[in-house]
């Protein structure tokens, strides 16, 4: 049958592969929809949780109510239950009066030490204990403490059980709250004193303080002959009857005071009783070390009053005890704590001095008349003459909100909870309602330096919890964000350039039957879960560094050395051998190279410790050894290697000879160019280092320190393992693209195989090759489990490549479970991985350009 008469069949796409390509088509498009989709929802949702960090504070409302006054004397100091039901202000009369906090009726009056009016008195911040002065020479330790009792609905008088939920009463002196649950909650103020404690001199105690330390309760006393005294409250305890009895012991200050210390008018005693503070009228501060009680020094005088013209109205603590306010007749308000300056490396440590943090408040006219901390944060509440209240967050040395009151105010109060604040002035009790929100997060405590208690300048820090409730808390990003790009620089400089090479070698210069098992073996390492890496790291090979550290060190000119030795070796060989063992024969004499470098570093390793680190590297990282001339020696041998194979490169070079004799000549001729630029290469190092050494210079304390154990070099060995199979991979299937017509023309043209490699197939896979890296790189910014297991997990600045670090994925991974939903903490974590998802963006949008225009290249040859 003739062609024209068979019947043509119809070229017609079947339905059901129709069909299956829409459905792959949908696929695919919803699928990409939905990742885009995915990754800009979590975008969205780190967003809005980290958005309130940044809320401004507001007012909400403000009240006040007309108090009618039936105590005597200004008041001096107020306190707050913490549901805010009862206050309490003392006056400078000896009268206690207790109000209902939140309509201002008082509850009632009382004078807890009778006649006695006290000269002196302290209120702790956060305790139940204050501490009274008096006229003649003694004190009293008396107990203030807001106690809750439930009444029996049932045997409750008519007024108690007819209340509703949540509405409050009067009754007993306290007041009655019907709680959410039904049940009647009456709070109530105990106030307890303690038989009075006679001091050494019978002199009126003009101003007092104390502090409950880990080493005891101190009381540090200012009386009117000027005695001044630091004492430990020792009390004993009758086992009969349970009475408490309590005497003073300690040292007498006076002898070391100045002469004036008479006419201070303030007395400070710090967080753990070691310091002591006395300020007088005219704005000086003297510092008192009392570390031995016996021995007392006075370290300094400041003048902590910026207007001469102005006095010294206010000394106060803020919570911690460490911090000090100082407040002035003129308006100026300025914080000062104890701290060591910072000294030149090899100067002695000087001792603590007065620094100060933050000048709140420039001079105004109008005087400091009171201040007052929050027990839970670094809050401080100042009220002035004029009426001004304003609220600042200490820390950071910010005003977070400013109202006026009528009156003039007398005593001001943060309650527990830091919701309100509360005002006693010369007319009524002014209460305003506030929303913080996050106060100790700025933009400046996570990206700038800040000042904080007991570092002399401005620092950089992340701390963001504490063994006691006045931690202050330090939430800097800007050490997570330097930990997470030194982790990734130290592993890619090991991992990418090793990646790399391997997949040059395995695609221009392994035999093809070995190819496939190598780069099939290479890959299973991408199989090993990054815990156990970090597990081994941490747990094995970080200790087994340390203990051979000189030999690792040596390793690491040793390795490259010997492969590079192997390498101009080979070149002996005659042609035809060299052709003939181009397969399996040299890939085993290159991995013949590797053990020999080890046994190399092993043995070497102890004569380099003796000559370069004085026969003790640790020692010598650590500063123990003198003389840096050797280290700075093994430090410039790369540097001035790469320099001299730049420089050997524009010599002139003798012609290549033909035939095996011409062969040998040649290579007899690289191996010792090889050689003599290996000791022209230790020479000039060693003329350098001994040039920076004589000029006073020191590598210690910058890319060399300290050794720690788990390191940024643990850090880089382990995650660098993990992210060569990924560039390896990605790069070899790069190189392996490059069209072969281009290595035959290249070849056919003369050029030999490394000069085809180089100067024709990078060139060509360069975007490809520059995407391995980038993948790889993301790959280390965001890697957790090694960095969290064998980096130390300190958040410091130090480019020390034998110290730790902490990444942004380490902190989130360690602190999220334990951070309170909601706080500033747990926004800030999140914060953290905003910015690294910012970062991992930055550096994919960038890898993208670069990679698009290697493409652009690469289409144009």
């Amino acid at each position: 049958m003739s062609q024209l008469g068979r019947k043509q069949r119809a070229r017609v796409t079947r339905r059901g592969a129709r069909i299956g390509e829409r459905v792959a088509r949908t696929a695919i498009t919803v699928g990409g929809i939905g990742t885009i989709v995915a990754v800009s929802l979590i975008f969205l949702f780190l967003v809005w949780t980290v958005i309130p960090l940044f809320r401004s504070a507001r007012i909400d409302g403000r009240d006040s109510a007309p108090v009618t006054v039936e105590a005597s004397g200004e008041v001096q100091a107020m306190g707050v239950d913490e549901e805010r039901r009862i206050a309490w202000a003392w006056h400078a009369g000896g009268d206690l009066e207790v109000l209902e906090a939140r309509g201002a009726g008082v509850l009632r009056v009382e004078r807890p030490f009778g006649d006695a009016a006290p000269t002196s008195q302290a209120f702790p911040l956060d305790g139940d204990q204050a501490v009274f002065g008096f006229e003649g020479g003694s004190v009293q330790v008396t107990r203030f403490e807001f106690t809750s009792e439930y009444i029996e609905v049932s045997s409750a008088p008519a007024e108690l059980a007819e209340l509703e939920s949540g509405d409050a009463l009067p009754y007993r002196g306290g007041m009655a709250e019907r709680t959410q649950v039904g049940q009647i909650r009456l709070t109530q103020l105990e106030v307890e004193p303690s038989d009075p404690i006679q001091l050494d001199s019978d002199a009126a105690v003009i101003s007092i303080d104390q502090v409950f330390a880990p080493t005891g309760h101190f009381i540090a006393t200012l009386q009117a002959d000027g005695s001044l005294a630091l004492s430990r409250v020792r009390e004993r305890e009758n086992i009969m009857t349970g009475e408490i009895t309590r005497s003073l012991a300690g040292a007498d200050i006076s002898a070391v005071a100045p002469e004036d210390v008479g006419s201070a008018t303030f007395v400070r005693v710090a967080g753990l009783g070691n310091q002591v503070f006395v300020g007088w009228p005219d704005g000086r501060i003297a510092h008192f070390d009392v570390r031995k009680m016996k021995e007392p020094r006075l370290v300094e005088v400041v003048d902590v009053v910026k207007d001469p013209a102005a006095t010294l109205t206010r000394l106060d603590w803020i919570g911690g005890r460490i911090t000090l306010v100082a407040g002035d007749s003129e308006g100026g308000l300025a914080t000062w704590f104890a701290a060591r300056p910072t000294v030149a490396e090899g100067e002695d440590d000087t001792e603590a001095v007065l620094v100060c943090a933050h000048q709140l408040q420039e001079a105004n006219g109008h005087a400091v008349v009171a201040t007052a901390a929050s027990p839970r944060s670094r809050l401080l509440s100042t009220a002035f003459a004029d009426g001004t209240v304003r609220l600042y967050q200490s820390t950071l040395g910010e005003e977070l909100l400013s109202e006026q009151v009528s009156g003039r105010p007398m005593a001001i109060v943060v309650p527990p909870k830091q919701d309100t604040l509360l005002i006693r002035t010369t007319e009524d009790l002014a209460t305003i309602e506030m929303e913080l929100f996050h106060p100790e997060v700025s933009l400046k405590s996570l990206f700038y330096p800040v000042p904080y208690e007991g570092y002399a300048e401005p620092q950089h820090s992340w701390e963001s919890s504490g063994g006691t409730d006045d931690f202050e808390p330090k939430l800097g990003l800007v050490p997570l964000v330097f930990g997470t790009l030194k982790a990734t620089l130290y592993s890619m400089l090991f991992g990418a350039p090793l990646a790399i090479l391997a997949a040059l070698y395995t695609s221009e210069f392994m035999h093809s039957r070995l190819r496939s098992s190598v780069k099939a073996t290479v890959e299973l390492m991408a199989s090993l879960p990054s815990v156990v890496l970090g597990f081994l790291a941490a747990l094995v090979i970080a200790p087994y560094v340390q203990e051979i550290l000189p030999a690792v060190l040596t390793a690491l000119f040793s390795v490259p050395l010997a492969i590079l030795a192997g390498a101009y070796l080979w070149q002996l060989l005659p042609a035809n051998r060299a052709v003939k063992w181009s397969g399996w024969q040299r890939f085993l004499a290159i991995g013949m190279t590797l053990p020999l470098g080890v046994a190399a570093a092993v043995a070497l390793g102890p004569l380099l410790e003796s000559l370069v680190f004085g026969g003790d590297a640790e020692g010598w990282l650590d500063g123990r050894q003198e003389g840096a001339a050797g280290g700075w020696t093994f430090l410039l041998l790369p540097l001035v290697g790469v320099v001299v194979a730049l420089l050997a490169g524009f010599l002139p070079k003798a012609k290549p000879q033909s035939g095996p004799e011409g062969r040998k000549r040649s290579g007899r001729a690289s191996l010792l160019r090889f050689a003599g630029g290996m000791v022209i290469t230790l020479l000039v190092a060693m003329a350098l280092g001994f040039g920076l050494d004589a000029s006073g210079f020191d590598p210690r304390g910058g890319m060399v320190g300290t050794y720690v154990q788990r390191n940024a070099l643990i850090v880089g060995f382990a995650m660098g393992f993990a992210i060569v199979p990924i560039i390896y991979t990605l790069a070899e299937d790069a190189l392996s693209e490059v069209p072969s017509q281009l290595r035959e023309g290249s070849l056919g043209a003369g050029a030999t195989q490394w000069q085809t490699a180089v100067r024709i197939v990078i060139p060509f896979a360069m975007s490809g090759l520059f995407s391995a890296v980038m993948i790889g790189l993301g790959r280390a910014v965001g890697e957790t489990m090694v960095v969290l297991m064998a980096a130390g997990n300190t958040a410091i600045l130090d480019l020390n490549i034998f110290n730790g670090f902490r990444t942004l994925s380490a902190n989130i991974a360690t602190e999220m479970p334990e951070a309170v939903r909601g706080s500033a903490h747990y926004r800030t974590l999140f914060l953290a991985a905003l910015v690294l998802f910012a970062m991992t963006f930055v550096l994919n949008t960038a890898a993208e350009l670069v990679r698009r225009h290697f493409r652009k290249r690469t289409q144009a040859l």
